[in-house]
């Protein structure tokens, strides 16, 4: 599952950088918290592997998605402050919560079967 979240954090750093060129900050504020749940899989498995030697722990891996949602979700509302207008900000702050809640259910049910 941990290449699959690098897909995912590769096309959102594409997205972020898209955006910086354009000259679109407010847009990059918002799509960066996209990518802390991807981001936050690939490197607990990466230094879990690379440098312990094993398989993350369930425990573990649950905490760290936890959190991960948890911090993604703080920035996804305050991010939603730098976007002018009710009309961006609604379906930004729906739309980021909801893929946020929907991939950690995915990779909570990859890690401990909860579904």
């Amino acid at each position: 599952m941990a290449i699959e979240c690098l897909v995912i954090t590769f096309i959102l750093g594409a997205i972020v950088f898209s955006f910086a060129r354009a000259d679109r900050i407010r847009w990059v504020i918002a799509t960066v918290p996209l990518g802390i749940l991807p981001l936050a899989n690939c490197v607990s498995c990466f230094v879990c592997t690379a440098f312990l030697g094993c398989e993350l722990p369930k425990n573990i891996a649950a905490v760290i998605l936890l959190l991960a949602v948890m911090a993604s979700c703080v920035w996804i509302g305050i991010a939603s402050g730098f976007l002018r207008t009710n009309r961006m900000r609604i379906p930004y702050i729906c739309v980021g919560i909801g893929f946020n809640v929907v991939l950690g259910l995915i990779l909570l049910n990859f890690y401990i079967g909860l579904l």
